[in-house]
């Protein structure tokens, strides 16, 4: 299994600053989310996977002082290659993951996790359009930018 570590402070207050700015409703677990970095990226296919988020086991809270909502776990070999607006986007991408809803009546909240809010394949696309949304044919340049030129 490959080495993990804790976010350093740097990364945790990027965090921070993203909820404060995007995603006020994780305000109430800011400290409950916890960055880790692994060696190495997992591949799905020859799709590289930079990072990932999950509810935080409950076995983390008998472990450690905190009682995390969240754990994101960021691949340190893909991290060490972007450049900072991009480690801010990735961070960001994790944030957007994480959904903390309070009930009006008990004050309490619920975590889970969110689906992206665009899932296709580029197959899916080029036969049927954006037929999810629009139905409309895509540009190319469209095509491109998403997909590049070499992704089936």
């Amino acid at each position: 299994m490959a080495d993990v570590w804790k976010a350093d402070d740097e990364v945790i207050n990027t965090m921070k600053d993203l909820i404060a700015k995007f995603h006020p409703h994780l305000a109430v677990c800011d400290d409950e989310i916890a960055v880790l970095f692994k060696e190495k990226a997992s591949e799905v296919g020859d799709v590289v996977i930079a990072g990932k988020s999950a509810k935080a086991p409950a076995l983390i809270a008998v472990l450690g002082e905190i009682k995390y909502k969240f754990v994101i776990t960021l691949a340190a070999d893909v991290w060490q290659d972007l450049d900072s607006k991009e480690k801010v986007a990735l961070l960001d991408h994790h944030l957007c993951a994480c959904r903390a809803v309070e009930n009006p009546q008990t004050g309490e909240s619920k975590f889970s996790l969110a689906p992206p809010d665009v899932a296709f394949y580029k197959g899916e696309i080029e036969r049927h359009g954006l037929w999810r949304t629009s139905g409309a044919a895509p540009s190319a340049t469209l095509m491109k930018e998403i997909f590049g030129d070499d992704k089936p």
